[in-house]
């Protein structure tokens, strides 16, 4: 490696933290661009497969209802219960 390389050691970054109001609204701002840019972008996309019939990339999202955490708890928990009584009637029919 070459000398200068050697031995530099990046410390520390400051965080941005916004304290004016001015600033909270410019990253706020800044923000909603960013996502008018990618919202943008993916309808392009979806116009240009449309039109070449091409399979759409970014499918529609209605109707998809992804599950809670504890409802996700309690199918697993559900799930283990049955494997766990499965178990014990085994063991129990060996005897």
């Amino acid at each position: 490696m070459r000398k200068y390389l050697t031995n530099k050691v990046i410390s520390a970054f400051k965080p941005k933290v916004n304290k004016t109001k001015l600033d909270k609204a410019k990253s706020k701002l800044n923000i909603a661009i960013q996502e008018t840019k990618g919202s943008k972008a993916k309808l392009k996309q979806t116009l240009f497969e449309i039109e070449n019939k091409m399979p759409l990339t970014f499918k529609s999202q209605r109707g998809i209802k992804t599950m809670k955490e504890s409802e996700r708890k309690k199918k697993i928990m559900k799930d283990n219960n049955k494997v766990i009584g499965r178990m014990f009637k085994k063991a129990l029919e060996k005897k």
